[in-house]
């Protein structure tokens, strides 16, 4: 262990604390990360198949990522208009605009992003907590 002046101690103080930052920062980018892929995946295998782009479609895309911050999303790059109708249903329509039926919803995009929230929170505390950081 290295002897500090009285002087340096708020600056070596501050350093540790920014390196520590860092590090706690660098940890839950890579839980995030992770679970988006995850979360792509249960997506995926649970997407309705007709001619199989719409199942294909799914990627994973950084939005932006700073030094502390990340933001992730989950999109359908091929087919996002269809994303909605299938996760809620739709009405079917003739050409007249007259209601001849109803699509069912096929939700596999709400149970995904709710099981990827509680994978995130679950793999944070497990970071935190196994003294990974």
């Amino acid at each position: 262990m290295a002897s500090i002046n009285v002087e340096d101690l708020a600056n070596a103080i501050t350093q540790e604390l920014e390196n520590y930052h860092q590090t706690v920062t660098d940890e839950m980018k890579k839980d995030v990360k992770t679970v988006a892929k995850e979360c792509k995946q249960e997506i995926q295998a649970k997407s309705p198949i007709l001619t199989g782009d719409y199942k294909k479609g799914w990627r994973v895309k950084n939005v932006f990522e700073s030094e502390n911050d990340i933001r992730v999303v989950v999109e359908n790059k091929t087919d996002y208009q269809l994303t909605h109708l299938l996760e809620h249903g739709h009405d079917v329509k003739n050409k007249e605009g007259k209601v001849i039926g109803h699509a069912p919803a096929h939700p596999h995009i709400g149970p995904a992003s709710q099981n990827a929230s509680r994978k995130l929170k679950k793999k944070l505390k497990v970071t935190f907590e196994n003294g990974k950081i």
